[in-house]
Order: C-alpha cells, then sequence, then structure tokens
C-alpha cells in the first residue's frame, strides 16, 4: 500500500459502496509510506459519509510507527488483531 497503488485501492474501495460496518485486515501488507495513511483516512471519510462504521485489523509494525511519528495513530479505529498474524 505504496503511493504505487493508493490510487486504485481507492478506486476499488469507492466502487465497492460499503454500507455497513467494516473491516480492512492489513496483516498481509508489507510496504507502507505516507500514501497509506491518507488512503486510510479517506476510507474512513468515505465511510463516515455513508454513516457506516470502519476499523482496521493487524496493523503492521511499520504502519504503526509511520502514524506514531505523525501523531495520527490514535485517529486510527482499530479491532482486535486476528489470532495467528
Amino acid at each position: 500500500m505504496t503511493m504505487t497503488n493508493t490510487q486504485s485501492l481507492l478506486s476499488e474501495w469507492t466502487a465497492l459502496s460499503v454500507d455497513v460496518p467494516s473491516a480492512v485486515d492489513l496483516a498481509g501488507v508489507t510496504d507502507v509510506d505516507t500514501s497509506t495513511i491518507s488512503l486510510m483516512f479517506e476510507w474512513l471519510r468515505q465511510s463516515r459519509a455513508r454513516d457506516c462504521q470502519l476499523h482496521f485489523l493487524n496493523l503492521p509494525h511499520n504502519l504503526t510507527s509511520l502514524a506514531t511519528l505523525y501523531g495520527v495513530l490514535d485517529l486510527i479505529p482499530t479491532g482486535p488483531a486476528v489470532a495467528g498474524h
């Protein structure tokens, strides 16, 4: 989830038209940059506009470190980690 693919991920998310509480599992994500955080906040903005809850599961350590560095970790709603990840 880096600048090279965030636009396509955003387009895919927008096309989903999710209107039920949802979770995004980030267990398989290995590469992140600042655009990852921007993408996550855009997903949250779109979800709230649809009056839908969204949270993230299994934030990778490098994403947690980056969000902490920018002071936004507490703004990212997270759910419980999934066992085995």
